[in-house]
Protein backbone atom coordinates (compact mmCIF):
# COMPACT_ATOMS: atom_id res chain seq x y z
CA UNK A 1 0.00 0.00 0.00
CA UNK A 2 1.29 3.23 -1.05
CA UNK A 3 1.90 5.91 1.41
CA UNK A 4 1.56 9.79 0.83
CA UNK A 5 1.47 12.82 2.52
CA UNK A 6 -0.30 16.36 1.49
CA UNK A 7 0.91 19.55 2.65
CA UNK A 8 -0.79 22.57 2.03
CA UNK A 9 -0.55 26.01 2.70
CA UNK A 10 -4.11 28.00 2.49
CA UNK A 11 -5.59 31.65 3.06
CA UNK A 12 -9.22 31.42 1.90
CA UNK A 13 -9.85 27.94 1.41
CA UNK A 14 -9.17 27.00 -2.06
CA UNK A 15 -5.57 24.79 -1.79
CA UNK A 16 -7.56 23.11 1.33
CA UNK A 17 -10.70 22.23 -0.93
CA UNK A 18 -7.80 21.36 -3.70
CA UNK A 19 -5.61 19.18 -0.78
CA UNK A 20 -9.28 17.22 0.98
CA UNK A 21 -10.88 16.71 -2.74
CA UNK A 22 -7.15 14.71 -3.95
CA UNK A 23 -6.61 13.32 -0.71
CA UNK A 24 -10.25 11.43 -0.71
CA UNK A 25 -9.92 10.61 -4.48
CA UNK A 26 -6.30 9.02 -3.02
CA UNK A 27 -7.89 7.00 -0.38
CA UNK A 28 -10.27 5.56 -2.46
CA UNK A 29 -7.09 3.93 -4.39
CA UNK A 30 -6.01 1.68 -1.32
CA UNK A 31 -3.62 4.21 -0.58
CA UNK A 32 -2.59 5.61 3.14
CA UNK A 33 -2.96 9.38 2.78
CA UNK A 34 -1.53 12.50 5.70
CA UNK A 35 -2.96 15.77 5.07
CA UNK A 36 -1.08 18.77 6.91
CA UNK A 37 -2.07 22.24 6.71
CA UNK A 38 1.05 24.21 6.86
CA UNK A 39 1.20 27.26 9.73
CA UNK A 40 3.88 29.36 10.41
CA UNK A 41 4.49 28.59 14.06
CA UNK A 42 4.56 24.79 13.43
CA UNK A 43 7.91 25.18 11.34
CA UNK A 44 10.75 23.63 13.50
CA UNK A 45 13.53 20.83 13.63
CA UNK A 46 14.02 18.88 10.59
CA UNK A 47 10.88 16.80 9.31
CA UNK A 48 12.00 13.70 7.89
CA UNK A 49 9.62 12.64 4.83
CA UNK A 50 9.93 8.56 4.98
CA UNK A 51 6.91 8.11 2.83
CA UNK A 52 6.52 6.82 -0.99
CA UNK A 53 5.07 10.24 -2.69
CA UNK A 54 4.86 13.49 -1.45
CA UNK A 55 2.53 16.58 -2.47
CA UNK A 56 2.88 20.30 -1.73
CA UNK A 57 0.44 22.59 -2.73
CA UNK A 58 -0.12 26.11 -2.37
CA UNK A 59 -1.78 29.57 -3.49
CA UNK A 60 0.13 31.78 -6.01
CA UNK A 61 0.91 35.18 -4.07
CA UNK A 62 2.50 37.97 -6.53
CA UNK A 63 3.78 34.94 -8.95
CA UNK A 64 5.28 33.01 -6.92
CA UNK A 65 4.71 30.85 -3.93
CA UNK A 66 4.53 32.30 -0.07
CA UNK A 67 6.84 32.97 2.13
CA UNK A 68 5.89 30.10 4.79
CA UNK A 69 6.29 27.40 2.38
CA UNK A 70 10.22 28.31 1.53
CA UNK A 71 10.14 27.99 5.28
CA UNK A 72 8.82 25.24 5.34
CA UNK A 73 10.61 23.10 2.87
CA UNK A 74 14.34 24.50 4.61
CA UNK A 75 13.09 22.07 7.18
CA UNK A 76 12.17 18.89 5.03
CA UNK A 77 14.70 16.16 4.51
CA UNK A 78 13.26 14.89 1.36
CA UNK A 79 15.12 11.29 1.02
CA UNK A 80 14.28 11.30 -2.65
CA UNK A 81 10.96 10.64 -2.08
CA UNK A 82 8.68 11.22 -5.47
CA UNK A 83 6.93 14.36 -5.84
CA UNK A 84 4.07 16.97 -6.61
CA UNK A 85 4.32 20.17 -6.49
CA UNK A 86 0.89 21.74 -7.14
CA UNK A 87 0.54 25.46 -7.38
CA UNK A 88 -3.64 26.86 -7.15
CA UNK A 89 -4.53 30.52 -8.54
CA UNK A 90 -6.96 32.52 -10.17
CA UNK A 91 -5.69 32.83 -13.51
CA UNK A 92 -4.26 29.37 -13.77
CA UNK A 93 -1.10 28.35 -16.03
CA UNK A 94 -1.29 31.62 -17.97
CA UNK A 95 1.58 33.84 -18.88
CA UNK A 96 2.20 35.39 -15.35
CA UNK A 97 1.67 32.39 -13.73
CA UNK A 98 4.15 29.69 -15.08
CA UNK A 99 7.06 30.33 -13.02
CA UNK A 100 5.23 30.17 -10.35
CA UNK A 101 6.49 26.78 -8.68
CA UNK A 102 10.32 27.30 -9.82
CA UNK A 103 12.03 28.72 -6.35
CA UNK A 104 9.73 25.80 -4.54
CA UNK A 105 11.19 23.06 -6.92
CA UNK A 106 14.88 24.53 -6.52
CA UNK A 107 14.33 24.16 -2.84
CA UNK A 108 12.97 21.01 -2.67
CA UNK A 109 15.67 19.60 -5.01
CA UNK A 110 17.68 21.05 -2.28
CA UNK A 111 16.30 19.16 0.14
CA UNK A 112 16.26 16.09 -1.35
CA UNK A 113 12.97 15.75 -3.05
CA UNK A 114 12.82 14.36 -6.48
CA UNK A 115 10.09 16.48 -8.72
CA UNK A 116 8.57 14.17 -10.65
CA UNK A 117 5.13 16.41 -11.51
CA UNK A 118 3.93 19.62 -11.31
CA UNK A 119 0.69 21.27 -12.15
CA UNK A 120 -1.47 24.54 -12.38
CA UNK A 121 -5.17 24.21 -10.84
CA UNK A 122 -7.70 27.61 -11.88
CA UNK A 123 -9.71 28.33 -8.42
CA UNK A 124 -11.80 31.22 -8.04
CA UNK A 125 -10.03 34.53 -7.81
CA UNK A 126 -9.81 36.54 -4.53
CA UNK A 127 -8.00 39.37 -5.11
CA UNK A 128 -8.78 42.85 -6.20
CA UNK A 129 -12.45 41.57 -7.38
CA UNK A 130 -13.79 37.81 -6.93
CA UNK A 131 -16.02 36.36 -10.29
CA UNK A 132 -19.74 36.09 -10.99
CA UNK A 133 -21.81 33.25 -10.09
CA UNK A 134 -21.51 31.98 -14.19
CA UNK A 135 -17.55 32.37 -13.80
CA UNK A 136 -16.97 30.80 -10.50
CA UNK A 137 -19.21 27.63 -11.39
CA UNK A 138 -17.82 27.35 -15.07
CA UNK A 139 -14.05 26.82 -12.66
CA UNK A 140 -15.08 24.66 -9.96
CA UNK A 141 -17.41 22.60 -12.64
CA UNK A 142 -13.99 21.38 -13.99
CA UNK A 143 -12.39 20.93 -10.47
CA UNK A 144 -13.35 16.82 -10.57
CA UNK A 145 -12.14 15.55 -13.31
CA UNK A 146 -8.87 17.88 -13.06
CA UNK A 147 -8.64 16.00 -9.13
CA UNK A 148 -9.17 12.88 -11.00
CA UNK A 149 -6.43 12.66 -13.72
CA UNK A 150 -4.07 14.26 -10.46
CA UNK A 151 -4.56 11.63 -8.78
CA UNK A 152 -4.49 8.87 -11.71
CA UNK A 153 -1.26 10.66 -12.47
CA UNK A 154 0.30 10.21 -8.65
CA UNK A 155 -0.86 6.86 -8.42
CA UNK A 156 0.87 5.55 -11.85
CA UNK A 157 3.97 8.03 -10.83
CA UNK A 158 4.31 9.40 -13.81
CA UNK A 159 6.29 12.61 -14.88
CA UNK A 160 4.90 15.28 -16.01
CA UNK A 161 6.39 18.97 -15.91
CA UNK A 162 5.31 22.38 -16.98
CA UNK A 163 7.24 24.74 -19.94
CA UNK A 164 7.94 28.02 -18.73
CA UNK A 165 7.38 31.23 -20.60
CA UNK A 166 10.62 33.28 -19.87
CA UNK A 167 9.24 36.62 -19.36
CA UNK A 168 7.95 35.15 -15.95
CA UNK A 169 11.39 34.74 -14.93
CA UNK A 170 11.44 38.23 -14.08
CA UNK A 171 7.77 38.12 -13.28
CA UNK A 172 8.44 35.96 -10.51
CA UNK A 173 11.46 38.02 -9.81
CA UNK A 174 9.62 41.04 -8.82
CA UNK A 175 6.89 39.47 -7.45
CA UNK A 176 9.83 38.27 -4.69
CA UNK A 177 10.40 42.12 -4.04
CA UNK A 178 6.72 43.44 -3.93
CA UNK A 179 5.91 40.60 -1.07
CA UNK A 180 7.92 42.94 1.37
CA UNK A 181 4.90 45.32 0.80
CA UNK A 182 2.72 42.76 2.85
CA UNK A 183 3.71 43.41 5.98
CA UNK A 184 2.34 46.90 6.31
CA UNK A 185 -0.80 45.37 4.46
CA UNK A 186 -1.26 43.49 7.71
CA UNK A 187 -0.56 46.50 10.34
CA UNK A 188 -2.69 48.76 9.17
CA UNK A 189 -5.45 46.43 9.17
CA UNK A 190 -8.57 48.17 11.39
CA UNK A 191 -10.26 45.75 13.94
CA UNK A 192 -13.85 47.65 13.92
CA UNK A 193 -15.86 47.63 17.01
CA UNK A 194 -18.31 44.65 15.04
CA UNK A 195 -15.88 42.21 16.53
CA UNK A 196 -16.72 39.59 19.04
CA UNK A 197 -13.21 38.33 20.03
CA UNK A 198 -14.51 34.93 18.33
CA UNK A 199 -10.56 34.27 17.49
CA UNK A 200 -11.30 32.59 14.41
CA UNK A 201 -8.77 35.08 12.64
CA UNK A 202 -6.12 34.16 14.94
CA UNK A 203 -6.76 30.27 14.61
CA UNK A 204 -6.88 30.18 10.98
CA UNK A 205 -3.97 32.47 10.42
CA UNK A 206 -1.53 30.23 8.06
CA UNK A 207 1.12 32.85 9.17
CA UNK A 208 0.83 32.75 12.73
CA UNK A 209 0.53 36.28 12.52
CA UNK A 210 -2.22 37.15 14.95
CA UNK A 211 -2.88 37.15 18.20
CA UNK A 212 -5.91 37.49 20.56
CA UNK A 213 -4.88 39.97 23.46
CA UNK A 214 -7.39 41.93 25.83
CA UNK A 215 -10.18 40.15 23.57
CA UNK A 216 -9.43 41.91 20.54
CA UNK A 217 -7.05 40.75 17.55
CA UNK A 218 -3.52 41.48 17.53
CA UNK A 219 -1.89 41.61 14.11
CA UNK A 220 2.01 41.47 14.42
CA UNK A 221 4.31 42.34 11.11
CA UNK A 222 4.34 38.77 9.41
CA UNK A 223 1.75 39.52 7.54
CA UNK A 224 1.32 37.26 3.73
CA UNK A 225 -1.52 39.48 2.64
CA UNK A 226 -3.82 35.87 2.61
CA UNK A 227 -6.70 37.74 3.16
CA UNK A 228 -7.92 34.88 4.96
CA UNK A 229 -8.59 37.34 7.93
CA UNK A 230 -10.31 39.19 6.56
CA UNK A 231 -12.93 37.10 4.23
CA UNK A 232 -13.61 34.74 6.41
CA UNK A 233 -13.60 37.19 9.60
CA UNK A 234 -18.18 36.04 10.51
CA UNK A 235 -18.52 39.71 11.62
CA UNK A 236 -16.83 41.56 8.75
CA UNK A 237 -15.04 43.54 11.61
CA UNK A 238 -11.35 43.49 9.98
CA UNK A 239 -11.02 46.43 7.44
CA UNK A 240 -7.52 46.97 5.59
CA UNK A 241 -6.20 50.67 5.09
CA UNK A 242 -3.32 50.19 3.00
CA UNK A 243 -4.04 48.65 -0.04
CA UNK A 244 -7.68 48.23 0.29
CA UNK A 245 -8.29 48.01 -3.32
CA UNK A 246 -7.13 44.17 -3.48
CA UNK A 247 -9.84 43.13 -1.27
CA UNK A 248 -13.10 43.12 -2.69
CA UNK A 249 -15.70 44.66 -0.61
CA UNK A 250 -18.37 42.04 -1.49
CA UNK A 251 -16.43 39.29 0.30
CA UNK A 252 -15.21 35.87 -1.19
CA UNK A 253 -17.01 33.30 0.11
CA UNK A 254 -15.79 29.44 -1.19
CA UNK A 255 -18.57 27.31 0.61
CA UNK A 256 -21.08 29.25 -0.64
CA UNK A 257 -19.32 28.96 -4.28
CA UNK A 258 -18.93 25.50 -3.90
CA UNK A 259 -22.94 25.30 -3.38
CA UNK A 260 -23.87 27.00 -5.94
CA UNK A 261 -21.89 24.98 -8.25
CA UNK A 262 -23.25 21.68 -6.87
CA UNK A 263 -19.80 20.57 -5.63
CA UNK A 264 -20.89 19.37 -2.21
CA UNK A 265 -23.57 16.63 -4.09
CA UNK A 266 -21.29 16.23 -7.18
CA UNK A 267 -18.59 15.30 -5.73
CA UNK A 268 -17.09 15.04 -2.65
CA UNK A 269 -19.11 16.47 0.93
CA UNK A 270 -16.69 19.66 1.27
CA UNK A 271 -15.87 19.84 4.70
CA UNK A 272 -16.37 22.92 6.74
CA UNK A 273 -13.58 26.03 4.76
CA UNK A 274 -12.79 27.32 8.11
CA UNK A 275 -14.44 26.06 11.61
CA UNK A 276 -14.69 28.46 14.60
Amino acid sequence: MKNIRIDYHTGTGGTKLVAELLAEKLKNNNTNVEVNRIFRDKINGINEINIDYYILIFPVHSFCAPKPIYEWIEHLAGNHCKTAVISVSGGGNVLSNTASRVKTVKLLKKSNFNITFEEMIRMPNNWMKAPGKKKYTSILSKLPNEIETISQIVLAEKKQRKIIYWIDYLLSALGELEKKSTRKFGNRINVLDTCNSCGLCAKNCCSSNIIIENQRPKIGSRCDMCLGCIYNCPRKALKPTYGAFQVDKKGYDLRLMCKNANLESNFYPIIEIFTP
